[in-house]
């Protein structure tokens, strides 16, 4: 099989990752609440739609796309604008339709063939997890549901909270394991000072299969552009 790396657009995320994102990958994008997981999976489609032409698909299971484009519009992405032009889709699924997210992976392929999507990004793991009746069940329904994934030859990112921001040596932890069944693991840390009383980013590669990454954090900021990895 040929190896594809896709670059994701994101100020710092290619170098610290070797090249980029291996086409056709599933990736865990994990932080805290508030630690920009959705601002940098938006990202990642709205760069690779205007900056590689590649337009992306974004499954929200948690927030309305009125909601979501209201949060977005702080930024500098018009994304009405790239919906019309068809690099963007957006597919919003209220919590209690869960089950019919999880029986329309032919339907959104057909979405993803019909727009060309080489991206996308499911927004959050949360309610899926909750699907399942226990811990058990939840094991064996991430194995199908990602081998589900792995059929629409995309790179997707699936957005995961994290138990603590695990500022110390330990891994963090994501409330329901998805890490394990993905072919990659970014993170996204909030860490507090007490010296300037104030929270920053920083961002870790923590798993990525088949390719050498740096295995640094990085600091990391959001402006209106979006989030930023700060590589010396």
């Amino acid at each position: 099989m040929k190896r594809e790396f896709v670059k994701s657009g994101i100020p710092g995320l290619d170098k610290i990752t070797g090249g980029g994102l291996l086409a056709g990958s599933v990736v865990t994008l994990s932080g805290p609440t508030g630690s920009g997981k959705s601002t940098f999976a938006m990202q990642f489609l709205v760069e690779g739609a205007l900056k590689f032409k590649e337009p992306g698909v974004y499954i929200a299971i948690e927030e309305s796309k009125d909601a979501m484009y209201f949060h977005m519009s702080g930024y500098a992405w018009d994304l009405e604008k790239m919906e019309k032009a068809r690099q963007l889709v957006f597919l919003d699924y209220p919590v209690y339709e869960v089950d019919q997210f999880m029986n329309q992976y032919s339907a959104i392929l057909e979405i993803i063939n019909s727009v060309g999507a080489r991206r996308v990004v499911i927004d959050s793991i949360m309610p899926i997890a909750l699907f399942f009746p226990n811990e058990e069940e939840r094991k064996k329904g991430f194995l199908k549901f990602i081998d589900n994934i792995r059929k629409w030859n995309t790179t997707t990112l699936i957005v995961s909270e994290d138990t603590t921001s695990a500022a110390g040596e330990a891994l963090p932890e994501t409330k329901y394991g998805i890490e394990t069944f993905t072919d990659a693991w970014i993170h996204i840390y909030t860490l507090f000072s007490e010296k300037t009383r104030e929270r920053t980013r920083e961002v870790e590669v923590l798993k990525l299969k088949g390719a050498a990454h740096s295995t640094r954090r990085y600091p990391a900021t959001i402006d209106k552009n979006g989030i930023s990895i700060l590589v010396k």
